[in-house]
């Protein structure tokens, strides 16, 4: 099997460089679902029907209402997803937007 192993990160900033890490978790999906991850199981789930797709995972509701605030919350994966290395960093413009796009992911 491919190995499938991240760390996953929520921090507020506009940038993982440039913001403090506020929590982070691990996941491994293969062979079974754990780590620090509240949801292990329901993550993994996600990732595996958005194919490691995180765009898919963090990817906002069209009819999703929220404030036009700049409030910049960042989430990051590092590590290995079905054997191949990746690096993820995504900004939603404030918590609103985090709550609506985070998926079972990065919620934590």
């Amino acid at each position: 099997y491919a190995p499938s192993a991240l760390v996953l990160t929520i921090g507020q900033g506009a940038t993982a460089a440039e913001s403090g890490v506020q929590r982070a978790v691990t996941l491994t999906c293969t062979p079974k679902s754990s780590g620090t991850h509240p949801d292990a199981k329901g993550a993994c789930t996600q990732l595996r029907a958005a194919g490691g797709d995180f765009d898919k995972v963090t990817r906002i509701k069209s009819d999703t209402v929220c404030t036009k605030e700049w409030n910049p919350t960042v989430v990051t994966a590092e590590g290995v997803w079905d054997g191949r290395r990746i690096s993820y960093e995504h900004t939603f413009a404030n918590p609103c937007m985090a709550k609506a796009g985070k998926g079972l992911v990065f919620e934590f």
